[in-house]
């Protein structure tokens, strides 16, 4: 082959690099395909980091925030900024009935909205119901490993938190909770909504508390 036929092909190879350059800058590069093409395995996705769960000893310092019914019943849009709309719609749908103390209303908000559904890893079983509309009921199968260990203040953070969410959930003048272990109640305690609404609890000994409720403990 002459010089001459090798600087030509050696000038079209230089153009068609240029042609492949500016069809990048026009199309973006994939990297991650030609690595794919060459065999080279992606980098592995990032497993997701689970949300770690609070405490039992400081479980009863936070709560659901409070629905205000009148306002849902008043808007059929949210107004907090906070609240999903479809959320606010199954509230607006039903303010009227759970403001007139209709249990069963109360019953699908419960249902609806799960209020205790962030304790199920506290507890082997929990349940919820509105025996009336003043009134609201749960009871839970303690945890054997937490109640060995921690005893009344397990029991004690567990009531607290349930009943400020139950409360939080439905206008309520109560919230009674029931503790069972082997089938045996361990805690009765019921929960008026006027001691809770007076409490700091950031400072609040839930074991003192309770029993300032009149609860029962049979450990």
């Amino acid at each position: 082959m002459s010089e001459e036929n090798n600087n030509r092909i050696a000038e079209q190879n230089e153009i068609l690099k240029k042609l492949r350059a500016i069809g990048g800058d026009f199309w973006g590069s994939a990297p991650a395909a030609a690595e794919g093409a060459a065999g080279k395995k992606p980098a592995p996705a990032k497993a997701a980091v689970p949300k770690p769960q609070p405490e039992i000893d400081k479980i009863w310092m936070t709560a659901d925030e409070t629905v205000d019914w009148t306002e849902a019943l008043a808007y059929d849009m949210p107004r907090d900024g906070l609240t999903s709309p479809a959320l606010w719609k199954f509230y607006h749908e039903n303010a009227k009935a759970v403001l007139e103390g209709d249990i069963q209303a109360y019953a699908r908000v419960l249902r609806h909205t799960n209020p205790l559904g962030e304790l199920t890893p506290y507890a082997d079983g929990i349940t919820m119901r509105a025996p009336t509309a003043d009134r609201l009921e749960s009871s839970f199968t303690c945890r054997e490993k937490l109640l060995t260990e921690k005893g009344k203040s397990y029991l004690a953070a567990m009531g607290v938190r349930i009943a400020r969410d139950l409360l939080a959930c439905l206008p309520a003048e109560e919230a009674g909770v029931t503790a069972y272990q082997n089938g045996e109640v361990v805690m009765d305690v019921t929960y008026p909504r006027e001691k809770l609404e007076r409490r700091n609890f950031r400072f609040l000994d839930p074991v003192a508390f309770t029993e300032e409720c009149g609860a029962r403990f049979s450990l």
